[in-house]
């Protein structure tokens, strides 16, 4: 999986939202990816790498958790801890984009199929990313200035 690009683990790397969900809220049926994601996370957290993620990433988490409990008051229950999970770890937080980033940097990542993820690789890349993880075939379409890798690849 992952993008042919050859090397190293990149200096600093964007973690998609479906890498913080393998980590807190599917752990239980995604068992393979948690593993993976754990361990990708205990990497962090020792400073053998270096990630970050957006509030885009974090939002998504709690929709997530929201679509999927099974009433309002246990989908924010399940959010809220998954948030306090991520945010325990040495992933680093980026903010929302500004209006004018989105617009100088939306032609750069336009082939994007699923306009959702244009924030998400405009924040890695502005950021200095040289990678997104992730567990999603959407950023297959990514530009030469951003790679795409899975968990498995950087543990």
């Amino acid at each position: 999986m992952g993008n042919d690009v050859v090397g190293a683990t990149p200096a600093l790397v964007y973690l998609d939202t479906t890498v913080l969900l393998a980590y807190t809220l599917t752990r239980l049926v995604e068992k393979d990816r948690h593993a993976a994601t754990a361990a990708l996370v205990q990497r962090i957290n020792a400073g053998q790498i270096r990630a970050v993620t957006s509030f885009y990433a974090l939002h998504e988490v709690l929709i997530f958790a929201l679509r999927n409990a099974g009433d309002p008051m246990t989908g924010r229950r399940l959010g809220k801890e998954a948030l306090v999970q991520i945010l325990q770890t040495d992933i680093a937080l980026l903010p929302m984009l500004t209006r004018e980033e989105k617009i100088l940097q939306a032609r750069t990542f336009s082939a994007l199929k699923d306009s959702s993820d244009i924030s998400h690789a405009i924040a890695a890349y502005l950021c200095g990313c040289g990678a997104i993880v992730l567990y999603d075939q959407h950023f297959a379409d990514l530009p030469p200035v951003l790679q795409w890798k899975t968990p498995d690849e950087l543990v």
